[in-house]
């Protein structure tokens, strides 16, 4: 759908904020931003525990985390792009009392029900988070530092996960209680970092009473700036399928086909993907992060590396291609936040970043749920070969797709 921001109420026009007041709410937001992208994959190695306490198996596994990304998709179409009229910071706001719910809920969670109302409510915190943080730190950072603003939000989306699935699987292995100690600290964490948002610089001014309704995703109105964002769109697609697997089957593939059993273990190997993808967007060189191809052909040898590990049984094979496959979604990651960024109208930000997280959480829905069908039909190697075949053959067809005038 093209932009048609004429038809639209106008929106406020954002106010730069400038000097230290906004350095400070600059790295504040940056701070927020990681903690909520860290709570988003706290039960990641706890299903462990949670599996045989409630009964459930890999397919309620897939579906478990296929919920949590629908509430991200449904805050994006909802609720994400409200913050370019009612400001950023009652969004922010909104979002962290939605992750504090989703914790009070794993606390007391004892069934898949309660589970299922967890993993939602966290994905729409993370939804919310995503787009209005992400537009924040651009209007903070200033339009001469949105190179900064792009790798720091880049930073925070992959840097956070795998924190939080280490930080899960340390609590796990080595705390008092494997289920609940992490939440109770993520829980205190909450509290500083709502009066880090409040403190925050508002950068959307005059407000506007927001009208709720369904967002259509939007694209850039010129024609070489939509098939551009739509290249990095659909490269982030199949880079979330890939970390959508990792969120939900790989622990039990670690457990069951190689023979990993320790939480720790588990959780840093999960961890290890999302942590090498942070380690890419800061350290690769900016060809590499600019150019179209480094990112799904990093994805696409990862993908047949760690399918190869699974087949074979090799540990030490899964982890060279989980190195591989982190690289490929750091350079895809930070290289579409930069084409969003560059392309969104000032006044519309949150829209546009709707829009491309959307494609990049719609990546983890369909390919982790048709996988978590598969296996109740077919075995986990097959299972995951045919998600490796569709990985791969959507990104060299993105990365072999012949411009048309944009630069790429």
């Amino acid at each position: 759908m093209i932009d048609n921001a004429a038809s639209d109420v106008r929106a406020p026009a954002v106010t730069p904020v400038g000097g230290r007041r906004a350095r400070v709410g600059f790295w504040l937001t940056a701070a927020v931003y990681t903690l909520v992208m860290l709570g988003g994959t706290l039960p990641i190695p706890l299903y462990a525990f949670w599996a045989p306490q409630m009964g459930f198996g890999p397919f309620t596994t897939t579906l478990v985390f296929a919920v949590y990304a629908l509430g991200t998709v449904l805050a994006l179409m909802v609720f994400a792009s409200l913050s370019d009229r009612a400001g950023r910071r009652p969004l922010l706001s909104a979002a962290l009392l939605a992750a504090a719910t989703s914790t009070a809920l794993f606390l007391v969670a004892h069934d898949v029900e309660t589970l299922l109302a967890a993993r939602f409510l966290c994905g729409l915190s993370t939804g919310v988070f995503t787009a209005t943080a992400t537009a924040a730190l651009g209007e903070l950072a200033g339009a001469e530092h949105t190179r900064r603003a792009s790798t720091v939000s880049a930073v925070a989306n992959t840097g956070g996960p795998g924190l939080g699935t280490l930080a899960a699987g340390l609590f796990a292995q080595y705390g008092a209680d494997s289920t609940h100690l992490v939440f109770w600290c993520y829980l205190a964490g909450l509290v500083p970092a709502f009066l880090a948002v409040l403190v925050t610089p508002e950068t959307v001014v005059p407000r506007q009473r927001p009208a709720l309704s369904v967002r259509r995703p939007v694209l850039p109105g010129r024609r070489t700036a939509r098939t551009e964002f739509l290249r990095a769109a659909t490269a982030v697609l199949a880079a979330f399928a890939v970390s959508g697997l990792f969120s939900s089957l790989v622990p039990s593939f670690l457990r069951e086909q190689l023979h990993v059993h320790t939480v720790a273990a588990v959780g840093a190997q999960v961890g290890l993907l999302f942590l090498v993808a942070l380690v890419a967007q800061v350290a690769a060189p900016e060809r590499w992060v600019s150019g179209r191809r480094p990112a799904p052909a990093f994805l696409a040898a990862g993908v047949a590396v760690f399918e190869t590990g699974l087949w074979t049984r090799s540990l030490p094979l899964f982890a060279a291609g989980t190195l591989l496959a982190g690289a490929g979604i750091g350079l895809a990651f930070r290289r579409g936040i930069g084409v969003t960024q560059r392309l969104a109208d000032p006044q519309r930000r949150a829209d546009l970043l709707s829009t491309y997280f959307l494609f990049a959480y719609t990546g983890t829905i369909v390919p982790t749920l048709a996988l978590g069908l598969l296996d109740q039909t077919v075995n986990q190697d097959v299972a995951t070969l045919i998600l490796a075949v569709t990985v791969v053959a959507t990104t060299l067809a993105g990365a072999l797709s012949r411009p048309t005038g944009a630069t790429a």
